[in-house]
């Protein structure tokens, strides 16, 4: 009875880190931008849940998965893109993108090589600017418009630069790197 549990238990083990190290991200560049190449023009939360809940646990028990950060961080930004989540002011895609941001940069801090991982960062940083490009001076005081400014600003110089490396990286698609640059100011002056 005691060897059955203990065979149970290897397999269980061994199915759990089978699940981890296959779950991947259909990706695809297009345009200079990361998305799911799944067939759908916006992918859905849902159809994801057992690979975000996968990449959550390989995380919590590996927080240096570089795979699992850049994966997790993909589907952050996937699911509270413009297409996703229209409303600029989301609270939630807000924290969602900054999450993105956080596992990006921890990647990156863990000198993963990978091209993917530089073009999510400069996307990041773009939906990062589009979060704070509405104009809601009635929902604010002059000292969070200040804050929101300085905030916007510094998403804004970050995810330029990342397009200008991307550019001199992908000589072939840096009209496409170009063209992402965020052009806009500040709404709120």
């Amino acid at each position: 009875m005691v060897k059955h549990k203990t065979k149970l238990t290897m397999v269980g083990i061994c199915f759990f880190i089978v699940s981890i190290s296959t779950a991947q991200v259909p990706i695809r560049l297009v345009a200079g931008q990361l998305i799911i190449n799944d067939g759908s023009f916006v992918p859905r939360a849902d159809k994801y849940l057992s690979l975000t809940d996968t990449l959550d646990k390989s995380i919590k028990i590996n927080p240096s998965d570089t795979t699992s950060l850049l994966s997790r961080a993909l589907l952050y930004v996937q699911f509270n893109n413009l297409r996703s989540e229209p409303n600029a002011s989301s609270v939630v895609a807000l924290k969602n993108l900054t999450i993105a941001k956080n596992m990006v940069e921890k990647a990156i801090n863990l000198k993963m090589i990978d091209f993917n991982l530089k073009v999510l960062r400069a996307q990041v940083y773009k939906e990062l600017c589009y979060r704070f490009s509405g104009d809601e001076s009635w929902k604010f005081n002059a000292k969070q418009i200040a804050e929101r400014k300085a905030q916007f600003n510094a998403y804004k110089m970050m995810a330029n630069k990342y397009y200008d490396d991307l550019a001199l990286l992908d000589k072939d698609n840096a009209y496409d790197y170009q063209k992402l640059k965020v052009n806009v100011n500040y709404p709120i002056q």
